[in-house]
């Protein structure tokens, strides 16, 4: 349910539904001579959240997003028609059934083509178009305003107002709002938010296509060697625990070759993040990873631990994005717990087999940490002896939220959680 409210925002906020909403508000708040009804505004506003609701369950298909982008058009159609003010070539009624099938279109694309050229070019046409679509939606807003005032004034008569809003009046009535300076300043302006939007764009686009290089070679870390510790002694190292909320009530709706899939994504992000902060990851079982960072003995083992976790949260809505591309469903969320101690380091497994393996109090207790995430609703938390050895930049990211007692603990110890 609380991923379903965080894609329902998303889809409110940020994908194909932002552009709609703008458009009920202007017409419920700017008085105009063909002004929709209150009755009218209320069934535009149905339309708004059923196609809102259908994005936010099914919108990861590409075909159910293009056509579901059609809903809310429709809406407009059917109130215009039957308040009997529908008028085929309105600049508004055009609008909205062309910037629905725009941004349908390349965000279906952007969903269902797989190679990174395609995908990025999508990408790039969505954000131009959210410069064309908003750039429109001033032009249209500023010019109701102007001709209802010249209604008011007895300057202008509905007919006339009706023939001013027709889209063969467009040229002439762009080109008058072009020309003027602030609303120069505006189009810029929509220009940067539009690069801003593509750049982000383009940083989930890229994290998704690692993933799926990562992935589709069925690897976790890089296949250069690298170096080894010292095999069968007790050293310390931070170990980093995760795992994935209700993964077993997640998997039980779940047909065992898509769960396989799922697992296999998450994964892969973990490798992922793990390798570029020197970590190693050493323990899979299920849903949970086991992570160990300074077996080289690196000084930095916490802060390449803290990293890895920060690196991983914040990859979280682009592993959904992956997710979703490929018709799985996503993930609850995750809960890491961090700790500094001794573990003893070897090559585990049957003869023939082997592989490194680790085990000690240190990996019980950021398991013990793990876990704990849920009690105290954290994402992440983190002992005190990792947060000892933070530097000040990242312990401010921190705070305390208390004392437990931890694994052959006396007295119960300070642990950490994000700000």
């Amino acid at each position: 349910m609380r991923f379903f409210a965080k894609r329902f925002v998303e889809e409110f906020l940020l994908y194909s539904s932002q552009f709609i909403i703008f458009f009920v508000v202007m017409l419920a708040l700017i008085p105009s001579a063909d002004a929709l009804p209150p009755s009218g505004l209320l069934i535009m506003c149905a339309f708004v959240l059923m196609q809102i609701v259908l994005l936010s369950i099914q919108g990861h298909a590409p075909l159910l997003r293009f056509l579901y982008s059609f809903i809310t058009p429709a809406g407009y159609a059917l109130v215009r028609s039957l308040s009997g003010a529908f008028i085929l070539t309105d600049m508004g009624n055009l609008f909205l059934w062309g910037a629905a099938f725009y941004v349908g279109l390349f965000q279906s694309l952007a969903i269902g083509l797989r190679g990174r050229f395609a995908q990025g070019l999508s990408e790039t046409m969505l954000a131009v178009g959210s410069v064309i679509v908003f750039v429109f939606l001033f032009f249209y807003l500023d010019l109701r305003v102007t001709l209802s005032s010249a209604i008011a004034r007895g300057n202008l008569d509905l007919a006339g107002f009706r023939k001013a809003l027709d889209i063969r009046a467009f040229p002439r009535s762009f080109l008058a709002f072009v020309v003027s300076p602030q609303h120069s300043f505006f189009a810029f302006g929509s220009a940067i938010f539009a690069s801003l939007l593509l750049a982000n764009r383009v940083r989930v686009l890229s994290l998704r296509n690692r993933i799926a290089a990562l992935f589709g070679e069925n690897r976790l870390t890089s296949p250069v060697p690298r170096p080894t510790p010292a095999l069968g002694e007790e050293i310390q190292v931070v170990v980093l625990s995760a795992d994935i909320l209700d993964f077993s009530g997640f998997a039980s709706r779940l047909s065992a070759s898509r769960a396989i899939d799922v697992l296999n994504r998450y994964y892969a992000l973990w490798g992922l993040v793990a390798e570029r902060h020197h970590g190693e990851i050493v323990g899979i079982t299920g849903d949970s990873i086991i992570a160990v960072f300074g077996l080289l003995g690196s000084k930095e083992a916490a802060e390449e631990a803290a990293a890895s976790a920060a690196d991983f949260l914040a990859a979280m809505p682009g592993l959904q994005d992956d997710l979703r591309a490929a018709s799985l469903p996503s993930l609850r969320g995750v809960s890491v717990g961090i700790h500094s101690g001794s573990i003893v380091a070897g090559d585990l497994g049957l003869p023939g087999q082997r592989r490194i393996g680790v085990f000690g109090d240190a990996v019980s207790v950021a398991a013990r940490l793990d876990s704990l995430c849920r009690e105290f609703q954290q994402d992440l938390l983190i002992s005190h002896p990792v947060f000892r050895q933070l530097g000040l930049e990242t312990q401010v990211r921190f705070v305390r939220l208390g004392e437990v007692l931890l694994r052959n603990g006396v007295e119960p110890v300070p642990i950490y959680g994000l700000k």
